[in-house]
């Protein structure tokens, strides 16, 4: 007898159903007693005993159960062909996600054919073939169902693989970077948690941002004192050298395949049992001297998930360019997952309110302009300060805190023109915000309906990243300067980027970082009115107006107008204030610098170094100097001005200025200058501190 081929739609149907009809019946007791058999059998060699052993006997007891009833389906005779390939697709997952390696499970299947064709009736041949052929291609497709669930379970790790690294080089902020990776990580089928932290108080990992649906309560847990904290003290206690503490002193990825059997992992393994918590990945960033500075812990809720080779490779494919990635990134200070949350709810509260802080024409002496600051706004009514809440934001954060903050400033602006007062705003945009078309059109559009005048605006572009794309740059600040906005670097020479910038791109005007400035009331005021000297200098040559931040008190304001700064902001001369105290503000502020008769030591400082440079650029006409040095000198006018009168001052300026006519380039030249730059520097110190 000649059988036709079976196609697959001729393993279900009706024929089917009436050739297996009853055969499940007799066919329960062998397919149980195949399971036990198979299963004491994989114990027996060590490869597949190793994944066996992952279970808890629960656990066990399921898979055993599982796999009895998925055998029996296959002799079901309503079963149809689309229903088959779906169930045996999940299987394949499970089995993938769990460790089961795809020749282990054509062996069992090969195994059970054989098991299964002793059932069979013998009395009619032609009907034995047709039911073994039924079953046969039955198995085969279960077979090639499964392995296709292999399969598409790695293709969507490769693709989620190039996301997650894709968003690696785009990502162009820490916050942003670290939950592009976590979303990734929890798209991964098994994955149930992700987390990223960085050490922080006593040692603990910081967790900073997470994902997933076990993440919380695991989280709570740990903050609860359910389960301990992770310490990663090199001096930990052997309870507490979990895989997170061994990663993150080793500086190598952690792979625990079982919560219940680790023995580092027992005092968290009860909770993490409870939560569905069944496996773990650690990955430490590393930077370039092999210092771990912040970990990744990925949750399964599969036994020995990380350890099929696909995922060791996934994980090790992550770990080098994270850690470039990240130490690209401004970290800022470690913020736990708490504290990020409280500040984004008060953003999306709406809990913002804008202070602006005046900028004055140092030379006038009158306001210009104010810069509007954010704040938010806490319990009971306290104010949140951008150094506490702006680290926790990433790029929607900021889009929003932006959007609320041109909508008040343009109610500002309305408010104080309608008492005459005409005061241009300016505001901070986040680098992420440049080419952003939501932050044109927020800015546009918020200006259209309060019907302000755009000439009043201007845009403060932070030095603290570099915008790849110079085409999208261009085009954005061109349609900004075209609707009359101007556009400032903010915080020049903070280090993060070149002074190639001035040259390169089309700003109104520069600040100069107010770090530098508040050194030169602290530790080095030599070098920072220096520093503060040249950046001006070079500002100007490429004819950029510049504003000095940080001016707190009188002697930085005198020191910025001497060396040639245009504008000034800082306490010394407001605080950040509430938008309807600026027009009184306005009225009663007066300020008068002589820049040819300091009055306060750091002022005659920065008037000595201007002579100092003076005097170097006379080098190559020796008869002028003579005449340079008798004319009386800032120093000489603060020394007049100063009561009581400082004879140690006076008799170092006589010597300085005596030897400066013998020779600059002397040693004995320079010791003098060092000497009264020291003393008008202390003399500073010795001034704020009264």
């Amino acid at each position: 007898m000649i059988l036709k081929p079976l196609v697959a739609e001729e393993a279900y149907g009706p024929a089917a159903a009436q050739a297996l009809r009853g055969l499940a019946k007799a066919a329960e007791p062998v397919i149980h007693r195949f399971v036990a058999d198979f299963y004491a059998s994989l114990h027996q060699t060590a490869q597949t005993a190793q994944v066996l052993n992952r279970l808890t006997a629960e656990e066990f007891t399921h898979l055993r159960q599982q796999q009895a009833g998925h055998l029996l389906m296959l002799l079901d005779p309503d079963l149809n062909a689309a229903k088959h390939r779906e169930r045996a697709l999940a299987v394949g997952r499970i089995h993938a996600q769990v460790g089961v390696e795809l020749p282990w499970l054509i062996e069992a299947y090969n195994l059970y054919q054989q098991a299964l064709h002793h059932l069979f009736p013998s009395t009619d041949a032609g009907k034995q073939r047709v039911t073994q052929r039924i079953l046969d291609r039955r198995l085969l497709l279960d077979l090639e169902s499964q392995g296709t669930g292999y399969r598409l379970l790695a293709d969507e790790l490769a693709k989620i693989l190039v996301e997650i690294q894709q968003s690696i080089h785009t990502s162009i902020s820490a916050i942003d970077l670290y939950r592009a990776v976590v979303d990734g990580l929890c798209k991964v089928d098994g994955v149930v948690a992700a987390f990223i932290g960085r050490e922080g108080k006593q040692n603990h990992l910081e967790i900073e941002i997470f994902k997933g649906n076990r993440a919380q309560p695991y989280l709570d847990a740990m903050h609860d004192g359910v389960i301990p904290r992770l310490n990663l003290n090199e001096s930990a206690a052997e309870g507490e050298r979990g895989p997170t503490w061994r990663a993150w002193h080793s500086g190598q990825i952690q792979v625990v395949d079982s919560y219940a059997h680790d023995q580092s992992l027992s005092a968290w393994a009860a909770t993490g049992a409870a939560m569905g918590l069944r496996s773990l990945a650690v990955i430490p960033l590393t930077d370039e001297a092999g210092q771990t500075f912040a970990a990744v812990n990925v949750y399964s809720k599969w036994p020995g998930f990380f350890n099929a080779p696909e995922r060791r490779i996934f994980l090790e494919c992550l770990q080098q360019p994270l850690s470039l990635a990240a130490q690209r990134q401004a970290q800022g200070r470690v913020i736990d997952h708490h504290q990020r949350k409280r500040f984004t709810d008060l953003l999306k509260a709406g809990h913002v309110l804008m202070l602006y802080q005046p900028i004055i024409d140092l030379k006038a002496g009158r306001l210009v302009k104010v810069e509007a600051l954010a704040r938010l706004i806490d319990r009971g009514r306290s104010l949140v300060s951008p150094g506490r809440f702006l680290p926790s934001f990433g790029s929607d954060e900021l889009y929003r805190l932006f959007e609320t903050g041109v909508k008040q400033v343009c109610t500002a602006q309305q408010a104080w023109q309608s008492v005459g007062l005409n005061v241009t705003v300016s505001l901070n945009l986040p680098p992420q915000g440049v080419g952003d078309a939501r932050y044109h059109d927020a800015l546009f559009s918020t200006i259209e309906q309060c019907g302000a005048d755009p000439a009043h605006f201007e845009i403060e572009i932070l030095e603290s990243h570099d915008i790849q794309d110079t085409n999208i740059r261009d085009r954005f600040f061109q349609n900004l300067r075209l609707c009359g906005i101007r556009i400032i670097q903010d915080d020049l020479g903070s280090g993060h980027s070149s002074l190639l910038r001035l040259e390169s791109m089309p700003f109104d005007g520069v600040k100069i970082d107010q770090g530098l400035v508040l050194r030169a009331a602290q530790k080095e005021p030599q070098r920072a009115l220096e520093f503060i000297y040249y950046l001006t200098h070079l500002a100007h040559a490429l004819k950029v107006p510049v504003t000095i931040e940080g001016l707190e008190n009188p002697g930085l304001i005198e020191a910025a107008t001497i060396l040639g700064a245009d504008y000034g902001q800082g306490f010394g001369i407001a605080r950040p204030l509430p938008a309807d105290t600026i027009p009184e503000w306005t009225k009663k502020f007066h300020l008068a610098v002589d820049i040819t008769q300091p009055k306060t030591p750091l002022g005659a400082l920065a008037g000595y170094l201007l002579w100092d440079r003076q005097l170097s650029s006379l080098n190559h006409w020796p008869s002028l100097i003579e005449d340079f040095v008798g004319a009386p000198c800032m120093v000489q006018r603060f020394i007049e001005t100063t009561r009581p009168a400082d004879p140690v001052l006076q008799d170092l300026l006589g010597k300085n200025h005596a030897l400066a006519l013998l020779c600059t380039s002397s040693r004995i030249y320079q010791r003098t200058r060092q000497e009264l730059i020291s003393k008008l520097s202390a003399m500073s110190q010795q001034q704020n501190q009264e």
